[in-house]
């Protein structure tokens, strides 16, 4: 039974659910990054200070500032103990739950509203209208809410509204446009499928609209089910959630500079395909998701990141065949070979080539994932066997071929090779969010990526690896020069 235990006391105190008498006092911190941290003065439940070890509770119960807490996941960070039994025990939780005291059978929501960080960069929710004099003092606000978009995905019907907020009294006044997501379950979810499925899938939505990693700003959730107090309330009791989130420049996005605009959004089509996505593809998003992380900027990683990520998004996209070998032209191919006097080391080698699938290339995989938007990919490069000489590059950069040495002194060729393979990447995921190969091209087209992608690859291209046996490309570019350049940087 879930409960709700207030007090005055300023200082936190925290317990085993199942060991409520031995309170151990603390104090509780809400940090930076938007996730919590309680710090204990003495180990939890029985424990001697002096015997105490690390661990991780799945669940702790607290009450801090009035209010009841409940840690999950909360795992045992740096500690002091001192000789006369004081100690200062950090527990870092996954999540914290504030408002109630939850059991294990409890951690179910049916409804939940979550703010993901840069949302409104790209939404750009206007809820009022000031009126001025003309002076310039306000004469009239007028207020009308931000339209809402709703769609059915999976079990969840998640809309898109309005979380503006309006404050005031009678000697000030104040409002703050927001947009949030709401979300409603028919039956009670698990608190962690609530994560992995819905609120990633959010997650992955803001953060490659947005080009910045984007984590939960805001969540609070509830369960009509609860019994609080031997009671479920006629009104859901709601509470809020802290957890960690990236950190964010404090500079807005430009809204030119996002994936697509909010203005070409169908949610109700595309907000499926969101949840299905960011599960499905989760390889290809995780690494694609490392190379918007400002902090990853070494080149040649970057440009194998690039990659492993369409390499990995290919594989899902299209999966091998299960592959039988044929053991019959195994044993003729053989026996062929014995009767040739080819070397026993030889026969092996063959045959073990003929017992494994044939791996499709990463040039081929290219080939086949600029098919949802060639048009799109013509408008940055539309250079013969382009395909061909970015997979060459990538066997450069992979194997370490003695050409790899030149990235010591110019990188230009791995910084344009991460571009084309980073606007592929995002070809493919507006395609799978339902826009065709023209509406495509048509957000490209508009797009102040794409025409900084176009000049990089032409100052560029000509550093590339060639492929043997292909016509040799010229070794001028457009300056006419060869010779080493400086790092590549957006306009």
């Amino acid at each position: 039974m879930a409960k709700n235990e207030t007090s005055d006391a300023v200082v936190s105190d925290w317990w085993l659910p199942d060991n409520s008498a031995s309170k151990t006092p603390g104090t509780y911190t809400i940090l930076e990054t938007g996730d919590a941290k309680a710090v204990l003065h003495r180990p939890l439940g029985d424990q001697h200070p002096l015997g105490f070890r690390p661990s991780m509770h799945p669940l702790v119960h607290g009450n801090a500032f009035g209010k009841s807490v409940t840690l999950i996941d909360a795992r045992t960070g740096r500690s002091r103990t001192k000789m006369n039994g004081q100690a200062e025990i950090e527990l870092r939780p996954r999540m914290a739950i504030e408002g109630l005291l939850l059991s294990e059978d409890e951690l179910e929501v049916t409804e939940a509203r979550v703010q993901i960080q840069n949302q409104d960069d790209w939404l750009s929710p206007r809820s009022f209208h000031v009126e001025r004099d003309p002076q310039g003092w306000p004469k009239n606000v007028s207020i009308h809410r931000f339209a809402e978009h709703v769609a059915l995905a999976g079990n969840a019907l998640i809309s898109i509204g309005d979380f503006s907020v309006i404050q005031g009294g009678l000697s000030n006044f104040s409002i703050s446009s927001k947009s949030g997501f709401h979300l409603y379950f028919e039956k009670p979810i698990p608190i962690d499928k609530l994560f992995s499925v819905h609120l990633r899938g959010l997650q992955v939505l803001m953060t490659l609209v947005t080009g910045s990693r984007c984590g939960i700003e805001s969540l609070r959730f509830t369960n009509d089910q609860w019994n609080i107090g031997g009671v479920v309330p006629e009104s859901p009791r709601w509470v809020d959630v802290r957890v960690r989130a990236p950190e964010l420049n404090s500079a807005k996005i430009n809204p030119a500079k996002m994936l697509f605009p909010a203005s070409s959004l169908r949610w109700e089509e595309q907000a499926p395909r969101v949840m299905s996505l960011s599960n499905d593809w989760v390889y290809a998003v995780e690494q694609w998701a490392l190379l918007l992380d400002g902090r990853f900027v070494w080149p040649v990683a970057r440009f194998a990141t690039a990659a492993s990520a369409v390499e990995a998004l290919d594989r899902i996209l299209n999966p091998d065949e299960q592959y039988e070998p044929d053991h019959a032209l195994i044993e003729r191919v053989a026996k062929a070979l014995k009767e040739a006097s080819i070397p026993s080391k030889d026969r092996a080698k063959v045959k073990g080539a003929l017992k494994r699938p044939r791996e499709t290339s990463l040039e081929q995989r290219i080939r086949r994932l600029t098919l949802h938007a060639p048009e799109a990919m013509r408008q940055i490069i539309d250079e013969p066997q382009w395909n061909s000489r970015v997979a060459r590059l990538r066997h450069v950069v992979s194997h370490g071929l003695r050409s790899s040495e030149e990235f010591s002194q110019d990188v230009r060729s791995v910084q344009c090779g991460a571009e084309i393979l980073l606007h592929l990447l995002e070809c493919v995921f507006l395609s799978h969010l339902g826009f065709d190969a023209e509406q495509i091209a048509d957000i490209k087209r508009g797009h102040p990526n794409t025409s900084w992608r176009k000049s990089v690859v032409q100052e560029c291209f000509h550093l590339f690896p060639e492929v043997p046996g292909q016509a040799a490309a010229t070794k001028e570019g457009p300056s006419g020069s060869e010779g080493d350049g400086p790092p590549l940087a957006p306009a």
